[in-house]
């Protein structure tokens, strides 16, 4: 797995994911994601555009990344899930549990002002 994070504006994070997210890699993720939450973060976006498949333990990294958002009170999003990757969301039920878009631009263009 390729991962790369890039502070688009100050406090605004893309955390861009390439490869499969499963058990194999998903502690790589989890150990690059939740230490974002202590750099004065005011929004985190995990872009999966180039993410073909995940399994439980990716989306555990990324209930545990919620939590931390919302007891940090940041922003937590995820953008650009292929249709195979969104419907493991739907099938555990988390789908309508995160912020979800179809890209990172239309994330990051609402931070405008803020």
């Amino acid at each position: 797995m390729k991962i790369q994070v890039d502070e688009r504006k100050p406090g605004v994070f893309v955390v861009s994911l390439s490869g499969d997210l499963d058990m194999s890699s998903s502690p790589q993720a989890r150990n690059i994601l939740l230490p974002i939450f202590r750099k004065k973060a005011s929004h985190i976006v995990v872009d999966l555009t180039d993410v073909p498949y995940i399994d439980s333990s990716g989306i555990a990294t990324f209930v545990e990344a919620l939590q931390l958002s919302r007891k940090g009170k940041v922003r937590f999003s995820l953008a650009g899930a292929c249709r195979r990757v969104e419907s493991i969301f739907d099938l555990a039920y988390l789908k309508n549990i995160f912020e979800m878009a179809p890209d990172t631009n239309q994330l990051i263009e609402g931070e405008q002002g803020k």
